[in-house]
């Protein structure tokens, strides 16, 4: 580029309209999905924290007197049961919907073309050139 300044639409697009927009479009979905990203995450971790907490601590009972402490643990009964399901389903379906989110999302086009090709294709069609031109040759 020949150009030094912040925009990349300037100086080598035909059109530096369409470009700038669709740089702006693109660059706006990536904040978006990296601020979508980062709400998900937070979620989760909230719902597994808070899970752990109702497991482990959730039912440990503390008495504090003038001369006495007193600690104790009771088992989960069977009214728990929903609230546990509750906390360890809810961070696993926002996952999955995120990762359905990432996999289904529309990805840019590539024009087939111009998408460069692996090593080993190029390699494949170079041998397969010479095989043929020196095959024809004779």
């Amino acid at each position: 580029m020949t150009d030094t300044s912040d925009d990349l639409s300037q100086g080598e697009a035909e059109n530096v309209g369409l470009v700038s927009d669709y740089l702006k479009r693109e660059s706006w979905r990536f904040r978006w999905e990296k601020r979508l990203t980062n709400v998900t995450v937070a979620l989760v971790i909230t719902f597994y924290i808070a899970l752990l907490g109702f497991v482990f601590l959730g039912n440990i009972r503390v008495t504090v007197g003038m001369w006495y402490f007193f600690t104790s643990v009771k088992p989960h009964s069977t009214g728990d049961i929903p609230i546990i399901v509750a906390l360890s389903t809810v961070p696993t379906l926002l996952l999955i919907a995120l990762l359905r989110y990432f996999h289904h999302r529309p990805k840019p086009e590539q024009d087939d073309a111009q998408a460069p090709l692996p090593i080993s294709v190029e390699a494949a069609k170079e041998i397969i050139k010479a095989t043929t031109d020196a095959m024809k040759a004779p």
